[in-house]
């Protein structure tokens, strides 16, 4: 078995006269932490989104575990965590019921385990709280919870930092280590 667990071959996107992503080839292997760089426009999330399966790329593959998205995209993204962007909850609904909802569309998951999770980030104190309630760094941390529900072999994770203080930011790092 390849230690490989992400390739993008020949990976691109375009945006009718725009070029997003333009022949990319990357390997990511099992345990490597793997970071984009780039300004503001230079395709990092169009191909994080194409390595998720939410946009389409316009030529290439995104392979996840030796499994092509095109040909076995459920089977290839169910080891799959990830945060985009922004993530979105239900903002009149707790913490923990979101994580209950949000976390069990794959397939249903225990209390002790969203309790893990959001001790992991920081949020068990507020587990309870509507997220209406939660600063932008608290709902970047729940996006992170979330990402990790259910143990994913594979995380990804799109600017997982933006609106955290300097300890979040620390905190986040080390999580990721």
């Amino acid at each position: 078995m390849s230690d490989i667990i992400l390739r993008t071959l020949d990976l691109t996107k375009r945006y009718k006269n725009r070029l997003a992503v333009d022949h990319l080839n990357i390997e990511v292997r099992r345990g490597d932490i793997f970071g984009f760089l780039g300004p503001n426009g230079a395709g990092k999330s169009t191909t994080i989104r194409m390595m998720l399966h939410l946009i389409f790329p316009t030529a290439g593959d995104v392979e996840l575990f030796g499994m092509s998205l095109k040909k076995n995209r459920h089977n290839a993204l169910e080891k799959v965590g990830a945060i985009i962007e922004k993530p979105a909850f239900y903002s009149h609904l707790s913490a923990r019921r979101n994580m209950e909802i949000l976390g069990g569309l794959q397939r249903p998951v225990s209390r002790n385990t969203i309790m893990k999770q959001l001790e992991r980030v920081g949020l068990s104190d507020r587990a309870d709280d509507k997220v209406k309630t939660f600063s932008h760094g608290m709902n970047q941390r729940l996006g992170l919870a979330l990402a990790l529900i259910n143990d994913p072999e594979l995380v990804i994770l799109d600017e997982p930092t933006t609106g955290l203080d300097p300890q979040g930011m620390k905190e986040v790092r080390d999580l990721i280590q």
